[in-house]
């Protein structure tokens, strides 16, 4: 087998070995592990369970930070804005090349959907939190086995491919790039939790997490590329999950499931280990067929509602990121440009 080969079948048989467990035994919020299992299984290697340890800590971490919002601290919005505050700053400013992979994605998970979700009930911060944690550790798990049962080293051409896919470390950023960066951002997803919870927008919850996660580059033009390339990832995610959608209406069982999710997996992991320069699309696309997916088998949602709904999630998102960095910049950082373009 080559190097390509492996890592094709590594990815579409993991996700789809984490969505048949997940789809099957359907615990809460199941969907969300092949989602997790994508994420690590794209990745060229195994983390290393040190690297996990971290992730699962920070994970935990940000979670009780959550619930610690949610249960006290929402009901005192004095206390809690200069809180999120305090927590964004750190989260932005410790994301640097040097942070475990994605750690910033979970920290801003735990903080932002625990205590968003628990303003639609009393016991739903818990029951989210346990969830977000639990598929994690799946997923991780799912990510292990598949990096275990099928290595690099099981391709003939591995030692050429690997050395010519190799490539540098981005170079740490300096401190006070690092700290300018961090409050651009903090300040524009401060007012974006401001906004969705003072009108409580539990139901649109991913605009947020969008937001949060566009403005992390802390640039007007880095926020417009990852609203297009998310639009684009939207597309084709949607247009994929919408002829599954159709397909599972005519015939609605656990294993025609299985075999139109293997396909797709199949087709979405060799595009993304095509090479091309449009193959990293395909990941976010294929994180958004998961989520559509899991969206409308389990909630029981229409496929094309919720692809629609999440084409405008992300253009929202994006020009909400997009206007709020380049309105903090012009305010607090005019006469003098951004040093950061990711």
């Amino acid at each position: 087998m080559t190097l390509h080969t492996v890592q094709v079948l590594r990815l579409a048989l993991g996700v789809w070995f984490a969505v048949a467990v997940s789809y099957g035994v359907a615990w809460q919020l199941s969907f969300i592990t092949p989602i997790f299992a994508t994420i690590f299984l794209s990745m060229p290697g195994w983390i290393g369970w040190r690297m996990v340890l971290q992730i699962v800590c920070r994970m935990i971490f940000s979670l009780l930070l959550g619930l610690l919002i949610s249960e006290v601290l929402l009901l005192f919005p004095i206390v809690c804005l200069p809180v999120y505050g305090m927590l964004f700053f750190y989260i932005y400013y410790n994301d640097t090349p040097a942070a475990p992979p994605f750690s910033t994605v979970f920290m801003t998970l735990g903080i932002t959907i625990v205590p968003l979700m628990g303003l639609s009930g009393a016991m739903m911060s818990q029951g989210i939190a346990v969830a977000l944690l639990v598929n994690l550790c799946f997923g991780l798990f799912f990510a292990w086995l598949f990096h275990s049962l099928l290595p690099d080293n099981l391709a003939k051409d591995n030692t050429e491919d690997m050395s010519q896919g190799k490539k540098e470390s981005a170079p740490m950023p300096s401190r006070e790039v690092r700290v300018e960066r961090a409050m651009v951002s903090t300040i524009v997803a401060l007012f974006a939790v401001i906004v969705f919870f003072s009108f409580n927008l539990s139901s649109y919850a991913y605009a947020m997490i969008q937001i949060c996660f566009m403005v992390g580059t802390a640039s007007a033009s880095a926020s417009i590329t990852k609203m297009k390339i998310n639009a684009i990832a939207c597309c084709i995610g949607g247009v994929a999950v919408i002829v599954v959608y159709i397909l599972l209406l005519a015939v609605p069982t656990y294993s025609f499931l299985l075999a139109i999710s293997l396909l797709v997996l199949l087709v979405f992991s060799g595009c993304i280990y095509s090479g091309g320069p449009k193959a990293k699309i395909f990941i976010p696309g294929l994180i958004t067929f998961l989520v559509l997916l899991g969206t409308s088998t389990i909630v029981g949602k229409a496929a094309d509602t919720n692809f629609y709904l999440r084409i405008g999630l992300i253009l929202f998102a994006g020009l909400f990121s997009v206007t709020g960095i380049a309105l903090i910049d012009h305010l607090f950082f005019s006469g003098r440009k951004m040093r950061i373009h990711l």
